[in-house]
């Protein structure tokens, strides 16, 4: 089985960047504190108790979100989460994340700022079976398509998993194919080339929006939280509204470069791609 790349947040950026060029995605460890970490799950608590499982706020198990159970049915997921936690803010203006997807987005000259496509907390129950494999940047299919066809290893979409409690074997750990960035898009992965981001409470997952992966299984009687965000360039439509999922007067309570980049611009358009 392979294995992902594991870094300290300490560690040369440049070799982190390096194994996501390489692996598609890498594990950076210490990203936040364990207090924070705490934080973020007590300003989200309230929210996760008043769900059932196999619920999002988004749709549930059984309607057109996830009729086909690829959301799970031991799963709870959250968003509107800047109006559920104010300590967001600063995951969102995470410096180590805005210069890794200034880096991988950017860098080619093709857009000229990132926005955050959405937030989402992800729960996974005990009992939760692997989710099927996918790529995140699918949700702009045809523009994913036409750039790994015309520009081979550029990013439309760069994704962070902070593990807000650990990430095991046993409970859920996200199972990654490293190098499937780099695969043509009809190829699909054997047993033998998965591998799982098993990591610390306080780590992230850091992977390319065309990397295969998927949620894990939970055989423990434990919950995995992770924390999802992912940027991508400007020019695409945010998977999550912001307007929508949040209260509008805690959006525009952010500061402007927050408010930016959940795709809120002064005079109500953009005249940069």
């Amino acid at each position: 089985m392979p294995e992902l790349q594991h870094f300290d947040v300490t560690d040369d950026k440049t070799k982190v960047y390096a194994a996501i060029q390489q692996d598609g995605a890498c594990v950076v460890e210490n990203f936040i504190s364990l207090n924070f970490c705490d934080v973020l799950m007590k300003d989200f608590g309230g929210s996760l108790q008043e769900m059932d499982w196999g619920t999002s706020e988004l749709g549930d198990a059984g309607d057109s979100y996830s009729e086909d159970g690829f959301y799970g049915y031991q799963t709870k997921r959250l968003h509107g989460l800047f109006s559920k936690s104010e300590a967001m803010v600063d995951v969102l203006l995470n410096a180590y994340l805005l210069k890794l997807a200034d880096h991988f987005l950017l860098r080619d000259k093709r857009a000229r700022e990132i926005r955050l496509s959405n937030a989402e907390l992800m729960v996974l129950n005990g009992g939760q079976t692997h989710q099927s494999f996918h790529t995140d940047a699918a949700s702009w299919y045809r523009i994913q398509s036409e750039e790994r066809r015309n520009h081979p290893g550029t990013e439309i979409l760069i994704s962070a998993n902070i593990a807000l409690t650990k990430f095991s074997e046993d409970n859920g750990a996200t199972r990654v194919v490293p190098g499937s960035h780099l695969w043509d898009a009809d190829r699909e992965p054997r047993d033998d080339e998965v591998c799982l981001a098993t990591m610390p409470k306080g780590s992230t997952l850091l992977y390319s929006g065309n990397v295969i992966h998927s949620g894990g299984e939970n055989r423990t009687r434990e919950m995995r939280v992770g924390l999802y965000l992912g940027y991508m360039v400007s020019w695409l439509r945010p998977i999550e509204n912001q307007m929508v999922t949040n209260r509008p007067e805690d959006i525009f309570a952010l500061p402007l470069e927050a408010q930016r980049l959940l795709d809120v611009i002064p005079g109500g358009f953009s005249g940069l791609a």
